[in-house]
């Protein structure tokens, strides 16, 4: 009895919770200093706010608002009633100073209890002090074509370019280098065309990320507000020393540009009578070079090939086996850095073993700090005679790179009583 009503009270906090209203905030996270903008509050929940306050504070300018929705849904299922309410406050803004600004929490009173939402920090671009130099030009001018609604024109390189941005541009045979492919805009974007993606000779390379829809957000370059998507993101781990070079990528984006109507002698009919033509800009990144230095001199004999940081397990299938009975040693290496580079550990086994060919299966993902996951190396093996045997111990070696030095993971001996 006591247990049922532990259950039944477990499910009425999981109801009073799922119940309780809250305030969500929508608003960007970047805007420029002379830029209106909307800030939504969005209270959810069973019941509906009796009042709602909230000041914009002295960091901005009310324009507008606030603009009040609501909305109420309700279910029944299996006879079991459900209600839910939306209600919103939008307000139009405009800052009144340029840098990391917040704005203040709203608070809402619902049956008599206080609700409040988080304060939210946006950060506000002052565009008219900004310098254009880190836009720089990787662009070459507009190409001509014959078809019918596609002319030749210019776009500044400024207004639109891509970038392929690395991790790091130094480092050592065998270190993953995360590298993201990203284009930058101020134009309106109404298609992309002929795409030619870098090319990383030298490099052992995987696409990490390959997005279906190109979406772009807002980011702040060199004080000037970009919308940026990100067209491709690698891993690239480097096969050979010296000054690798990535050749550039390329992209055809097909460009939409007002035409006004120079033809009207009326200011009404050319505002209302602009039109739009499409141009073709090609845009380019610029080569880049990675420097790729040789691992230091002294690795282990047991040096795998592994850079990043690793550990190490080892197993065998069995405890006792028979002669003439097939055994497997199992030895599962994992950690962050070139996994999927890894070699095959060395194993010396007894001399009454025969040993196979080991073979090996991986599990990877990919993050911002290169390959992380595991590679397992299985071994076969038959011992040929009865006795107490031992297999090991396995040493594997890496390079590391935080600490600098190679380091030897240790197994403990393996220990295998095999019968007649």
């Amino acid at each position: 009895m006591r247990k049922i009503f532990t259950v039944m009270f477990a499910a009425l906090v999981a109801l009073s919770v799922a119940a309780q209203n809250t305030i969500r905030v929508e608003a960007p996270n970047l805007v420029a200093s002379d830029e209106q903008f909307n800030v939504t509050f969005i209270i959810e929940g069973e019941n509906r706010a009796s009042e709602f306050t909230w000041d914009q504070g002295d960091d901005f300018q009310l324009m507008w608002g606030p603009q009040k929705g609501s909305s109420t849904s309700i279910q029944i299922v299996n006879g079991k009633r459900t209600k839910s309410s939306q209600s919103t406050f939008t307000y139009i803004l405009i800052p009144r100073k340029s840098g990391q600004l917040t704005i203040p929490a709203a608070t809402a009173v619902i049956k008599g209890k206080t609700i409040s939402s988080s304060p939210v920090r946006i950060e506000v671009v002052d565009q008219n002090s900004s310098s254009q130099g880190n836009a720089s030009s990787s662009s070459s001018s507009a190409q001509s074509s014959s078809s019918g609604s596609v002319q030749t024109g210019e776009v500044s390189s400024q207004d639109i370019f891509m970038k392929l941005n690395l991790s790091r541009t130094k480092v050592v045979v065998g270190e993953p280098v995360t590298a993201t492919l990203k284009l930058y805009q101020k134009v309106n974007i109404a298609g992309f065309e002929n795409a030619k993606f870098p090319t990383f000779n030298g490099f052992w390379s995987q696409e990490t990320y390959t997005p279906t829809n190109i979406e772009f957000h807002r980011e702040n370059v060199g004080n000037s507000i970009y919308d940026v998507a990100v067209l491709r993101k690698y891993v690239l781990i480097p096969q050979q020393v010296g000054t690798l070079t990535i050749d550039p990528a390329e992209l055809v984006c097909l460009v939409n540009i007002r035409v006004s109507n120079t033809t009207s002698n009326s200011i009404f009919d050319s505002f209302f009578q602009d039109d739009y033509r499409t141009i073709r800009k090609r845009v380019t990144t610029p080569a880049v070079n990675v420097h790729v230095s040789n691992l230091p001199g002294g690795a282990p004999a047991s040096f795998g090939g592994g850079v990043g940081t690793f550990r190490m397990e080892a197993s065998v299938s069995a405890d006792s086996l028979k002669a003439n009975d097939a055994g497997t040693l199992t030895i599962k290496i994992s950690g962050q850095g070139n996994v999927a580079l890894l070699s095959a550990p060395k194993v010396d086994f007894p001399a009454d073993f025969e040993a196979y060919d080991s073979k090996a299966e991986q599990n990877i993902e990919a993050g911002s700090g290169g390959t992380s996951g595991s590679k397992t190396f299985e071994y076969p093996f038959i011992p040929r005679s009865a006795g107490d045997f031992e297999i090991g111990p396995v040493e594997y070696s890496y390079y590391d790179i935080n600490s600098g030095r190679y380091v030897t993971l240790k197994s403990e001996p393996l220990k295998l009583r095999v019968l007649r």
